[in-house]
């Protein structure tokens, strides 16, 4: 079965995708109060240098991720 939603870490820079969801609920409680909202709209900003973090903007604000949080976003395909 395939799956229909992607990842952050699928990205590539300067691309975007829309939140549908999050796969971990306790992280998701965190990553609303950053802003980070089902049906935002998430770029790529770049993977940080060793890829541990990424560097996104979600509507517009400049976040700094871990890859478990990261990981825990459900985009739109």
């Amino acid at each position: 079965m395939q799956r229909r939603y992607r990842h952050i870490k699928d990205l590539k820079p300067r691309e975007s995708a829309r939140t549908i969801a999050f796969s971990d609920s306790a992280l998701a409680g965190k990553l609303t109060a950053m802003g980070v909202l089902p049906g935002a709209l998430i770029e790529m900003v770049r993977p940080a240098p060793f890829g541990n973090a990424y560097y996104i903007k979600c509507d517009g604000i400049r976040l700094a991720l871990r890859e478990e949080e990261a990981g825990s976003i459900m985009l739109e395909v």
